[in-house]
């Protein structure tokens, strides 16, 4: 018996439907919050410096929703208010007790380093094309290799500014990937289908709205139908690769890589580049959506040939079936119970998958323990001993 990556918060015996609101209502003042600490940290130093002009240009380029990468302020800003999401909600899942915070990395509720350095071979393999795909046009072989500035323009930046800009996008933009994955494709994804009884039908349900969300996300950036697509099937693809590989790591890194590359292109300012995001084409979308596949297809073969852990090897918590004892007042919505009560998991620390010594604790009744273990004194059964460490 093994749990799924979306259904990871069914193995703590403490999971309840409400749990997750309550998670979210954090994740969203946590978000309100951070915001306002952000706006003062950035208006203020501007409204003492350049007056009033400087924070109502200030407002009037965040209100455009597009984000230019050649102004490392309005990037700096727009990247920090996402990379915040981040701790957000990690916190929430703890303080929320829906599991460790290790809950929306993987099946083994923590990040699988081995496997993160393996799935850097497809994430760069394709990044080439990627790479090709986005500076198509902008290179010439007249008397050497070299920028074609009659195509591209100069550059509108100062050297001092470019510097400036690509160490901000390599420290911030993989914080900001990891923070828009961990709450579409983790804590979205395994909210829904830890709802829904019937697996498949919490798979869909969830995938598709984590995908809609995320594409709808992005239309305030001024995106058009053809890059909401892209936006969307790239959500769509990154939610089965989590779901595939029983973890963050693959989509993070993809996610990292395409938006550290995009910023670094955009970073020097081409005079005739067009930095705006509404001219997306077909024939981008069927270039992206195809990228997606063959990343998801590498990785499919590398996770195949590692062998890799893509389950929990544990049971989930059992629900409720049957008449309450007297002592749980008749609360089956918010009493610990299954199939009977004796079978409720066992506990030690009030993590799920950790004991007060850092092991990974199975619940009641997985393989090797018996019914009622955790009732009757026995010591709690761990459900991942025995089981070779892959990556």
């Amino acid at each position: 018996m093994s749990v799924p990556y979306h259904r990871l918060p069914r193995v703590d015996g403490r999971w309840r439907w409400w749990r997750p609101l309550v998670a979210l209502a954090f994740l969203v003042g946590w978000y309100v919050v951070t915001q306002i600490v952000i706006a003062v940290a950035y208006f203020v130093p501007i409204g003492a410096t350049q007056g009033v002009t400087g924070v109502t240009g200030l407002q009037d380029d965040l209100a455009s929703g597009a984000l230019d990468p050649t102004d490392p302020l309005i990037l700096s800003l727009t990247l920090v208010s996402l990379v915040v999401l981040l701790p957000g909600v990690l916190l929430a899942v703890k303080i929320a007790r829906i599991g460790p915070a290790g809950t929306l990395s993987s099946v083994r509720f923590r990040v699988r380093w081995r496997w993160t350095l393996w799935c850097l071979l497809p994430t760069i393999v394709i990044a080439i094309p990627m790479f090709l795909l986005q500076t198509w046009g902008m290179f010439t072989f007249d008397g050497g290799f070299g920028w074609d500035h009659a195509a591209i323009g100069q550059s509108t930046v100062s050297p001092g500014m470019l510097t400036l800009t690509i160490v901000m996008v390599l420290l911030l933009v993989p914080f900001q990937g990891a923070a828009e994955e961990y709450v579409f494709r983790g804590f979205l994804v395994q909210t829904i289908a830890s709802w829904i009884p019937v697996r498949i039908v919490g798979v869909v349900v969830a995938v598709t709205v984590s995908t809609v969300l995320f594409a709808a996300g992005h239309i305030a950036n001024g995106y058009n139908v053809w890059g909401i697509l892209d936006v969307g099937s790239f959500g769509l693809v990154a939610a089965i690769i989590v779901l595939r590989t029983g973890g963050m790591e693959a989509t993070v890194l993809q996610h990292a890589f395409n938006n550290i590359m995009i910023f670094v292109l955009q970073a020097p300012g081409w005079s005739k580049v067009d930095l705006d995001s509404s001219n997306s084409t077909p024939e981008s979308f069927v270039f992206s959506f195809g990228t997606s596949l063959a990343f998801w297809s590498m990785v499919e073969l590398l996770a195949r040939w590692r062998r890799l852990d893509r389950r929990f090897p544990g049971h989930e918590a059992p629900r409720f079936r049957g008449t309450p004892p007297v002592w749980a007042g008749g609360r089956q919505w918010t009493r610990p119970g299954g199939t009977s009560w004796s079978l409720a998991p066992a506990r030690v620390s009030g993590s799920a998958g950790r004991t007060s010594g850092g092991g990974a604790v199975a619940t009641a009744g997985s393989e090797g323990s018996a019914p009622g273990a955790g009732t009757d004194g026995a010591a709690p059964v761990d459900s991942a001993s025995g089981v070779a460490r892959r990556p």
